[in-house]
């Protein structure tokens, strides 16, 4: 009998250890689930916010601007654009996302149900913005594939097409990479090489997504520095080459009267945005991944001098080298062009006429690769967090089976920027889809922290979280001067772009030397004459007394160009009032306990930035 009682009693006990196990381990991973991610170092972290706001633009688009506004007039505007606007609002991002722990959803939720909309557009633009960057990212692939070849292909003329004798750079660019179709409204077919081009780039990205921060995280300590690497050993090429003082001193030498055209500080003024990254919600999202004692302030002013301290070098960097192909072509410095038309025209015409070419082309379009990848991660990051927000059952699926659709959803529709018109895709969407609606969320944000939530109020548990105190210097640019720089913009930027709904248009090597071309390309002598020319080298139309310099030429923009610009800008811009009607009827996800409890104080620091 007690042999009977002693087994009962040890097969309750032992049933009692199975269930407590049981309850163990699912309180054990409800806590995993409900745990805030959280970056493996600062360092991580630090060089994550690097890599995201240091991208293509500031290789590419910086010096166009530079050379369109006069050297340094745009340099003196960019820094006072920098400080009134580029630094609070990126001080501002990172402030929200260590304060709240959430995304720029979550964070806006948190303030006012009504303002989930302006995380909803940045999901747009950051979804429609990852699409087309992609797709530049697929020409560099090319071009850095096409960089183990010697000769470059870029460097000779394998054909007497009339366009490659007379420049082969432009012509392997339009002709043999882009195969461009010579109308907005001709996609024609898909171009196979680029598409396999654009399988890589995604296949990159998924890889590197994979597991959110866990994974990208380690991918930066390579991707966010390699590229300072790269920059300082062409600057060190191009100081040494021919013409690179004449560059350098057009890079540097001010054009005082352009101080007073007002597009130069609009100009500035945007640059910050596509410079640092403000208003793509990914400054909040890393934010939100740190530990509650960060002091951002400190972090802000690193990242913002990093970022434009690189700008800088690349201008030095680009113009040392434009400088060298203007002594070894002639081609002026007027000639420059922006984005692709410096990236894979006038640098690579340069790197063409280099000693070892291919060694200085591989450096150059593995610097900008890395540099795009970069900024990716961070689109997809802030995109995929603020969906895992807002959408609670993606939180019940595996994160790289989600990232994994997302992905594959989106080279979906890449694909068409794969076609003969895919530039114009990406020239449309570059313009309409990003620049109108960031300045809509960066005014979102402001609006939302100064009248709705309070700058007193977040000042002061700044304050008492971090034992900070905010100064004035940061509060008179987040109550008075970013929030009307920004809506000087919003008003300047819609009356340039309906004020002048055109496009660059493919022309070709029209009207070279005032002759003409025969059916196969060649030059025919004529009577001051021009003329345009398709795909095939053929002459389509006769320009009389027309001397053209360039192979695209602006041009009205047709009703499917505005139909589809006008979707890329309202679909962002739709998503503030659906998103703020999504707000009331959601209920709330914003777990309030956490939030109070990240407003823990630190050890007191009585300093104040």
């Amino acid at each position: 009998m007690f042999n009977y009682f002693a087994i009962t009693a040890t097969g309750r006990n032992a049933r009692f250890n199975q269930f407590k196990n049981r309850a163990s381990f699912v309180k054990k991973n409800v806590k995993q689930v409900d745990k805030q991610e959280e970056w493996g170092s600062k360092s991580e972290y630090i060089l994550s916010l690097i890599g995201f706001a240091v991208g293509i633009g500031n290789i590419w688009r910086f010096p166009y601007l530079c050379q369109k506004h006069g050297g340094g007039a745009f340099l003196f505007a960019y820094v006072v654009m920098v400080i009134i606007e580029g630094l609070p609002l990126f001080c501002l991002e990172l402030h929200i996302g260590n304060h709240f722990k959430k995304s720029v959803s979550g964070s806006m939720r948190h303030i006012k149900k009504g303002l989930v909309g302006v995380g909803w557009c940045t999901i747009t633009v950051c979804f429609l913005c990852a699409v087309y960057y992609n797709s530049i990212i697929m020409w560099i692939i090319r071009y850095l594939f096409e960089s183990f070849v010697n000769p470059l292909p870029w460097s000779e003329c394998k054909t007497d097409h009339i366009c490659c004798l007379e420049d082969k750079t432009q012509y392997y660019w339009y002709y043999e990479h882009l195969r461009l179709s010579p109308d907005i409204r001709e996609l024609g077919s898909f171009n196979p090489t680029l598409v396999v081009c654009l399988i890589i780039s995604w296949v990159t990205i998924f890889i590197c997504i994979s597991r959110g921060i866990k994974s990208s995280g380690k991918v930066v300590y390579f991707s966010a520095t390699a590229p300072y690497v790269v920059l300082i050993i062409l600057l060190f090429r191009g100081a040494t080459l021919d013409g690179a003082k004449d560059g350098i001193m057009y890079f540097l030498k001010p054009d005082a009267k352009k101080l007073l055209d007002l597009s130069l500080w609009s100009d500035a003024a945007s640059q910050i945005f596509y410079s640092l990254g403000i208003g793509f919600g990914a400054i909040v999202s890393f934010a939100s991944f740190t530990k509650n004692c960060d002091n951002v302030i400190r972090d802000s002013i690193i990242i913002t001098v990093v970022n434009c301290s690189t700008s800088i070098l690349g201008g030095f960097v680009i113009f040392s080298i434009v400088g060298y192909r203007k002594h070894m072509t002639g081609a002026d410095f007027d000639q420059l062009g922006s984005g692709p038309g410096l990236a894979f025209v006038a640098i690579a015409e340069a790197v063409a006429n280099m000693h070892i070419s291919p060694l200085w082309a591989v450096l150059f379009y593995s610097m900008l690769l890395l540099l795009g990848l970069d900024s990716l991660f961070g689109l997809m990051e802030s995109m995929l967090h603020q969906l895992r927000e807002e959408i609670p059952v993606l939180k019940r699926i595996k994160k790289h089976g989600v990232n994994a659709c997302v992905c594959f959803l989106m080279f979906l529709l890449a694909l068409p920027t794969a076609t003969n018109g895919g530039q114009y895709i990406v020239n449309l969407m570059d313009t309409w889809a990003v620049s109108i609606p960031l300045l809509f969320v960066a005014l979102g944000e402001i609006v939302s922290i100064v009248w709705f939530y309070g700058i007193h109020r977040f000042t002061r548990e700044v304050k008492e979280k971090t034992g900070y105190q905010i100064g004035w210097y940061w509060q008179i640019c987040w109550v008075v001067l970013s929030p009307l720089v920004l809506l000087i913009l919003i008003g300047f930027s819609l009356f340039s772009y309906f004020g002048d709904m055109s496009y660059s248009q493919f022309i070709g090597c029209a009207g070279i030397n005032s002759g003409l071309a025969s059916e196969n390309g060649s030059m025919l002598e004529t009577n001051n004459g021009s003329a345009d020319y398709n795909l095939t080298g053929n002459m389509t139309n006769f320009n009389y007394g027309i001397d053209y310099k360039e192979w695209q030429v602006s041009s009205k923009l047709p009703t499917e160009g505005i139909v589809a610009a006008l979707f890329f800008l309202l679909t962002p811009l739709l998503t503030l009032p659906l998103g703020a009607l999504y707000g009331h009827i959601y209920p709330n996800t914003t777990n309030e306990e956490q939030v109070q409890a990240n407003l823990e104080s630190c050890p007191e620091e009585n300093e104040v930035l």
